[in-house]
């Protein structure tokens, strides 16, 4: 998986929780895209719940109504597709039928255990500090115990205080891009094994796309390449301007 500066196996990737933080243009979703991008290179499915319209780009099915069967969009990914849940118009019905669906996909990994990831944009809007839905606790339960069960998480927020604790702390990998908030520097110091201070000066000098990349004790600067977005298609009928 070629990231920019930074290149992981499959391997060393697969069944894990990654945190994916950083404050808004410092580069994060590139990261998210691009590790997403990577993985379906590698034949790993994902389901992507995309609040801003962020990843449509992806070589992935696109629902963005949720009138459909939950079981219809788990059967997609069991067959070793991607999806990406469009949820910009956020609404009861929308959070019902994530609720639904990734219980059914809880329960169906019970059978398939079939190696994919959850990524969650926006993961303190689903999996919040101190608050709790139903939607929370399956979402809680896949992060904790889905391991076992062949799924993977990766969470991206730019709000890292306000990630539920009890996952972004057992997170196994963690990429960390430029904070200003005080209480998110804070998390990045219950993360990492260096001193405050040097923390802070490591933070202070980060440019958009750089990130502390830290896994298994390993702690270095990295630098994400930049997401290839596939070309738009021309519509039927349609001239490309020169």
């Amino acid at each position: 998986m070629n990231l920019g500066t930074l290149t992981l196996e499959k391997d060393q990737v697969i069944r894990k929780c990654v945190a994916i933080l950083g404050i808004r243009g410092s580069g994060k979703s590139n990261t998210a895209k691009v590790f997403a991008e990577e993985l379906i290179k590698e034949k790993i499915p994902l389901v992507i719940v995309d609040p801003d319209g962020e990843y449509r780009e992806l070589d992935a099915v696109v629902f963005d109504r949720f009138n459909v069967d939950p079981e219809e969009v788990v059967n997609i990914l069991i067959v070793g597709k991607s999806v990406v849940l469009d949820v910009n118009d956020w609404n009861d019905d929308v959070f019902k039928f994530l609720t639904a669906f990734f219980n059914v996909l809880w329960e169906t990994s019970k059978v398939y255990r079939k190696d994919l990831f959850v990524l969650l944009e926006e993961a303190h809007e689903f999996i919040p500090q101190g608050g709790r839905t139903p939607l929370s606790d399956v979402l809680v339960r896949i992060a904790l115990r889905g391991r076992k069960r062949g799924i993977g998480m990766i969470l991206v927020s730019q709000r890292s205080a306000k990630v539920n604790k009890d996952v972004l702390t057992q997170s196994e990998i963690y990429f960390l891009h430029k904070v200003v908030h005080p209480v998110d520097v804070r998390v990045y110091k219950e993360i990492l094994p260096l001193k405050s201070r040097e923390i802070e000066t490591e933070i202070k000098a980060m440019e958009t796309g750089d990130a502390i990349f830290y896994k298994d004790g390993e702690l270095k600067k990295v630098r994400i390449r930049k997401f290839e977005e596939l070309p738009l298609l021309l519509q039927e009928g349609e001239k490309a301007e020169i």
